[in-house]
């Protein structure tokens, strides 16, 4: 997990090419209740982020937040087109990587799941332009 330039070395979590604005999450998220996967709004009145939709986003998140009921939620989200294009993480998440292997699998996705440090996370704003390659590296432009 290095920093070089504007491309970060990640770890893989699950492999997929994407890209899209970034979307950073200041706190964790509950996708079972927190999270709409019919529109992809975040709908948890507590969560900074409320009221953001996350369809087309390369989102940037802690990890998950809560019940087991999450990789039905992503795995929803992402086959009718209304989640992130790819997940970022601080820590690694298998509710999230479940769910994005599952549509992936299922749905015939390339949806990543990469994780790399706070730190690096720090280093990009919302709205910069991502890119994500099978390898982990993300690339990403100055929004």
């Amino acid at each position: 997990m290095t920093r070089r330039g504007n491309n970060i070395q990640g770890r893989v979590l699950v492999a997929g090419r994407a890209s899209g604005p970034a979307l950073l999450l200041d706190d964790p998220l509950s996708f079972w209740g927190g999270f709409d996967p019919l529109n992809g709004k975040i709908i948890d009145v507590h969560h900074p982020q409320f009221g953001t939709r996350t369809a087309g986003s390369v989102m940037f998140i802690p990890e998950s937040r809560g019940s087991a009921g999450t990789p039905g939620a992503i795995a929803e989200s992402l086959r009718n087109g209304s989640g992130p294009v790819a997940f970022v993480l601080v820590k690694t998440d298998l509710k999230i990587s479940v769910g994005v292997m599952v549509a992936n699998r299922l749905y015939n996705l390339d949806v990543p799941v990469i994780e790399i440090s706070q730190s690096l996370i720090g280093q990009v704003s919302n709205g910069d332009e991502i890119q994500i390659d099978r390898e982990g590296n993300i690339d990403w432009r100055k929004g």
